[in-house]
């Protein structure tokens, strides 16, 4: 079982909507990166979104974000599990993020 903790916040302070994952899967713990799994289909619907090539550099990606007033983040901070589907979380592991902070600042 192991334990992991998520990322820090990626948002600009005048971002305007929040979009909040459960907690980094395995490839995106390795990668370091938000949504780094390739069958993850998050980058190819925000670059349909926002109108951006999928395939750019993870910094010009979350670049588009931040200049679409778009941030991300987790709903946890760090839990135990086996690999990285949200039903192996263990429910007795969890600490949350400050979510309620992260929207006064922002």
């Amino acid at each position: 079982m192991a334990h992991v903790h998520s990322f820090p916040p990626l948002a600009d302070r005048d971002a305007d909507v929040l979009i909040l994952g459960s907690m980094p899967g395995e490839a995106s713990l390795k990668a370091q990166q938000y949504y780094a799994h390739p069958h993850n289909a998050f980058w190819r619907i925000m670059a349909a979104l926002l109108g951006f090539d999928p395939a750019l550099p993870y910094e010009q990606r979350i670049a588009r974000l931040n200049s679409a007033h778009v941030a991300l983040w987790d709903v946890l901070q760090s839990c135990s599990r086996d690999g990285s589907l949200d039903t192996a979380i263990i429910a007795t592991s969890e600490t949350a993020n400050d979510l309620t902070g992260f929207v006064a600042t922002h």
